[in-house]
């Protein structure tokens, strides 16, 4: 465990000035310099260059930002999420994931498991496909306002679908998400540029259900699981996307994060305890005290067993040897005088 954090130190040091981007509920990301007051660990204590910012740039706990340092020429970015605000300026971001040489990202991805429902289309055009989209989007936006079953039919009946959606469930899809795109393991493949109508099933506080088209980026090999079936790792972009949608996706990364940094600073704190009560000791020393009486216990056994073998026949001495020849020699010569 000494070593989980050794890229960022040495990546990331106190007044290193580093660059923090700020997604916007817009879509694009805001950047603004900072510098780093005290680093530890996967936590940086950073001190953003401005004292206000812009009206539409928001920063508060459970935000994702990226973090950026340049090395040389090269640019390297990672992840982070705010843990906490002290003050206007000063803000607790926690680090997760590797510093990566890349592009800029313009989102955030994080991994997770949801309820799914998808359709590949395979004989419509993108007009098409995004007036259904607008359709879906907007009932569920009524359905979330609280209007009556009744008046959103009503309001349904004007539309009438160009495609027949015939929807396969995942109920729990292996997925990574971003504001821009998803990779969604399917138990179908798909062809680069098709299109894919997904509804993702997100859940917040209150839960909330999101309509997107994504159009198919990259597939990868299939995977073969135990029982022979195969399953398909589908890169797509998104290509209709509700900004406000996309702020749920937003939502939904960071409490993701959230939750993991708590299982972790939960499995610290156990450890930390178990190495400072006395009477219980960690699972290391355990371990280090059950090598230690193994081997006194084997040390132990072979030392009896020689003992055990020297009493029975005693190795003779130089002493011993001199002495028994000289009586054997007295003998004879006693019986032959």
């Amino acid at each position: 465990m000494e070593d989980d954090y050794s890229e960022y130190r040495a990546a990331l040091a106190p007044g290193m000035r580093i660059e923090i981007g700020i997604p916007l509920s817009g879509g694009g990301v805001f950047r603004d310099w900072g510098v780093i007051s005290e680093s530890q660990g996967d936590q940086l204590q950073v001190q953003i260059s401005r004292d206000v910012l812009p009206a539409n740039v928001r920063v508060d706990v459970g935000f994702i930002l990226d973090v950026s340092i340049r090395l040389g020429k090269d640019s390297y970015t990672c992840s982070g999420i705010v843990t906490d605000r002290l003050g206007g300026r000063v803000l607790l971001i926690r680090l997760f994931g590797r510093f990566t040489l890349s592009e800029r990202r313009q989102f955030f991805r994080a991994d997770m498991a949801l309820k799914v429902r998808y359709d590949i289309v395979d004989e419509s055009n993108s007009r098409e496909v995004e007036r259904d989209w607008e359709v879906r989007k907007e009932r569920e936006q009524m359905k979330f306002q609280g209007y009556d079953d009744f008046v959103i039919a009503a309001q349904m009946a004007r539309f009438q679908p160009a495609k027949p959606i015939a929807w396969q469930d995942l109920l729990r899809a292996q997925l990574n998400l971003g504001g821009g795109g998803i990779c969604l393991r399917m138990p179908t493949t798909a062809r680069p540029e098709q299109l894919v109508n997904m509804e993702l099933y997100l859940p917040l506080e209150p839960p909330r259900l999101v309509h997107v088209v994504g159009q198919v980026i990259h597939i990868k090999p299939p995977l073969t699981l135990r029982d022979g079936s195969s399953r398909y790792d589908v890169g797509m972009e998104f290509l209709f996307l509700d900004e406000r949608d996309r702020d749920l996706i937003f939502k939904q990364i960071s409490s993701v994060q959230i939750a993991h940094l708590r299982k972790i600073a939960d499995k610290r704190e156990v450890e930390e305890r178990e190495e400072t009560q006395p009477g219980f000791p960690s699972r290391k020393k355990l371990i280090t005290r059950l090598a230690w009486t193994l081997l006194f216990l084997l040390l132990a056994g072979l030392v009896g067993r020689y003992l055990i073998s020297y009493s029975k026949a005693p190795p003779e001495n130089e002493i011993q040897k001199t002495y028994e020849e000289s009586i054997r020699k007295y003998r004879h010569l006693d019986k032959n005088p």
